[in-house]
Parts: C-alpha cells; structure tokens; sequence
C-alpha cells in the first residue's frame, strides 16, 4: 500500500470555502476543482455519531472512518496522469514484455484521461487471467506506483461472503465496513487503483454471494452511491480503478465478466524471459542497500541457468537474492579485495524445498 501526500488542493478549497460562506454566504462548488472530489458525506457521518449510543458498532465504524479521514471533509484527491507516463510505460514493457496487450489497454485508457480537464487516472476494469507467477500482482504493483495512486490488494482466494468488499452490517457483533471504502478512507485517494486478486477462487454459500457488492461497484452510475453495509450511508465509489487477476475465468459469473476487459497474460517466452530476468536483478539492486556491490548487468550465463532451471518467475527474485548472498561470501571467505560483485552460475543454486517445485514452461 502506498501512503497519501499533504492534501494541497483540499486545503486550498477548504480555505477558499470558508472565506466565500463567511464573506458571502455562498460556497464554492467542488465541481470547479477537477483534482478533489467529494467521497464520504462527513456531515451525515457526525450524524450518526449523535444518532447512536457510543457502544454501537455503527457509533465505532464512522468514528474510525472520520479518524482516517482526517482533515479531508471527506473530500479526496483523484491522481492525475503523471507528466512522463509515456516513458514510465515504456519501462514497464521493459520490465514485463509479456503484458504488452495489458500495458496497450492502459495506453488508450490514459490517453483518454489526458483529454479530460483534470487530467485524472481513470480506466476501465479489468480482467488479467494467466497461469500462477507470470507476474500479474507484480504488474499491477508497478502500475499503481507509475499513476501515483493508492494501491491495495484484496486476496479472493479462499473468501465465502461479501462483507469482504461490501461490508458487514453494523447488527452483527463483527459488523464493519468492507475493503473498498476503507481503500478510499485510508488512502486519502478518490481513484485508488484496487487489485481483486484470484477472484475465481472465491468459495461459499450463493446466499452470501463474496462478488456481490461488484455488480453495484464496477458500474459508474452505481458505484457512485454505494452503501456499504457497515456505514449505512452512500459513498462515492465511481473514480476507484478497478483490475482483477485469474488463472481461469470459467467459475467466474457471466454478469461479472461482462463488467470487465479480459485480457489473457501468458508466461513469458525464452527472449522476454531475459528482459524479465534483467528487471528482477535490477529491482534486487535498487531495493536493498547491498545492491550497490553488485554489477549492473546479470551475465548471460546466469541467465541461461536461470532459464534452464524452470523456476517460477515469482520464485526467482528469492534465489537471486541467495545467490548474491553466496558471491558475496565467496569474497568474504577469499579476501578478494574487488568492490564489485558479480553473479556467476554456480552462485545460482535454486533448492527443492516444496513450492521452489513450481516449474513453468516457457513457449517457443
């Protein structure tokens, strides 16, 4: 998860708005400001704070909620199309060339963003199905960083009702509200982008259907008044993006589907597995302190053993971290006085301890 910068623009309004209704008794309208919108009704949610006694779950789930809130008023910012994304996404098929149609998808998704006056992240929701560690968290991941955005992952699997994403009445003693309106009250972002992950592993009872708070939240004109069961007031979830991961659609429901853009992602072949390879060795490098030592470039006969090994691309940043472990050992163990490490094939060892058995298959 990403946390929120100072809210600026908020500020500014909030200021601009005191002073009109102080001055003028007029208020300034939030349609004029194109990077803010209103999300949480802040005024009815005191409301409910007066309304019920404060050992009431409805009495607790608002107070936390205007807790996170902050200083927000409930008004929140939509990110905006950074300046240079057309570079970023250049990278980002560098570092994932397998999700080329993915990437094209957000492409034209953004170009139709930058023709808006307040410029703001918006896309359709999406669909990646693939087989396991072709990269498609990792991905998403990577994008939510480019767009400057909140991000937060939802795991599916496993999940048999839908107070998980919809919320949970505030009658049950367990009752909250769900994941995504406290996506949007955490992060301080009105388009948060929201990874529903392995989302045709739900399992359950039909009668507590896990996807159905999705059939309000993935249409604009519903999303934008959706109650969650915890609050029991509206929220506006229509700027929050939307992308879904699957190894299979088939379990998934036609009418959930159909919400979506499908997109398949396959695993990557022997020459963008290089490309793969490379941004892994480089992310290790930029993320640990350590990295520094270690060449810039993986050598191609690393690669190659990398490859042969048939190791899921979600397994190997792990064994090249062990690997670099033992290269810089071995110069330990040696008094090598070099300042400059690199990887050599017999650094690479990968273990056999249960999911390292994950191979994948590579096309040709």
């Amino acid at each position: 998860m990403y946390t929120h910068d100072k809210n600026n623009a908020l500020r500014q309004y909030l200021q601009q708005k005191a002073t009109s209704e102080t001055e003028s008794h007029t208020s300034v309208s939030l349609d004029q400001l194109t990077d803010i919108t209103k999300v949480f009704d802040i005024i009815k949610m005191k409301d409910m704070l007066k309304e019920h006694n404060t050992k009431s779950n409805l009495h607790r789930n608002h107070q936390r909620f205007i807790t996170y809130l902050g200083d927000t008023q409930g008004v929140l910012q939509l990110a905006t199309v950074p300046p240079a994304v057309a570079d970023e996404l250049d990278q980002l098929f560098i570092d994932f060339p397998n999700f080329l149609d993915v990437i094209n998808h957000y492409r034209q998704d953004i170009a139709l963003s930058l023709l808006t006056s307040g410029r703001a992240f918006s896309s359709r929701p999406l669909l990646i199905s693939g087989p396991p560690g072709v990269g498609k968290t990792a991905f998403c991941n990577a994008l939510a960083k480019i767009m400057q955005t909140y991000f937060v992952t939802i795991g599916m699997s496993g999940v048999t009702a839908g107070f998980v994403l919809g919320g949970m009445s505030s009658g049950w003693a367990d009752g909250k509200p769900g994941k995504i309106v406290e996506s949007l009250a955490q992060g301080h972002k009105a388009n948060p982008l929201i990874l529903i992950d392995e989302i045709d592993k739900i399992s359950g009872d039909t009668r507590y259907d896990p996807l159905g708070a999705l059939y309000q939240l993935l249409e604009r004109d519903t999303a934008i008044s959706f109650i969650d069961e915890g609050l029991e007031i509206s929220v506006n979830c229509a700027h929050i993006v939307y992308v879904a991961t699957a190894n299979q659609t088939q379990h998934i429901p036609d009418a959930i589907l159909s919400r979506f853009a499908i997109i398949e992602v396959k695993q990557p072949n022997s020459f963008q597995m290089k490309k793969v390879l490379q941004s892994i060795y480089k992310k290790i490098r930029n993320d640990h302190e350590w990295g520094v030592f270690f060449a810039e470039q993986l050598p191609e006969n690393v690669i190659e053993k990398v490859i042969s090994s048939r190791l899921a691309p979600r397994l190997i940043q792990r064994e090249l971290i062990s690997s670099c472990g033992r290269a810089a050992l071995s110069k330990q163990r040696s008094n090598i006085g070099s300042s400059c490490f690199e990887l050599r094939p017999d650094d690479y060892q990968p273990g056999f301890n249960g999911e390292q058995e994950i191979k994948m298959g590579f096309m040709h």
